[in-house]
């Protein structure tokens, strides 16, 4: 799988991983899961940067930083490349988790 790794501001480079704390991160903002359920085509500019926004927090914030959501937002540089290799991890590996729970819940049926 590939490693996606975003530069941030401060100059230290930051892994993109999902984990518990990600998805901690995630339910705990307003309106997050209404705007993802959403078709991405069809999301507005708006709710766009609502989705990057919560997503970037939520990533930095689980994976060791300790920082407001401002403070996370600044540290994400105004890179249109930096911020889709961010986005880009995450969705990867929240697909990679989507996946295991569906096999999980496909084994679970086969042994029942």
């Amino acid at each position: 799988m590939k490693d996606y790794i975003v530069d941030l501001t401060d100059g230290t480079r930051l892994p993109v991983n999902v984990n518990f704390g990600t998805l901690y991160y995630l339910q705990k903002m307003p309106k997050f899961y209404k705007l993802a359920k959403k078709k991405q085509e069809k999301l507005t500019d708006p709710e766009k940067m609502d989705l990057a926004a919560a997503s970037v927090y939520a990533i930095l914030r689980s994976n060791g930083k300790t920082v407001t959501f401002d403070e996370a937002l600044q540290l994400v540089p105004m890179d249109d490349e930096q911020i889709r290799v961010l986005l880009e991890g995450f969705s990867a590996r929240c697909d990679e988790y989507a996946k295991k729970k569906r096999a999980r819940q496909q084994m679970a049926k086969g042994l029942t």
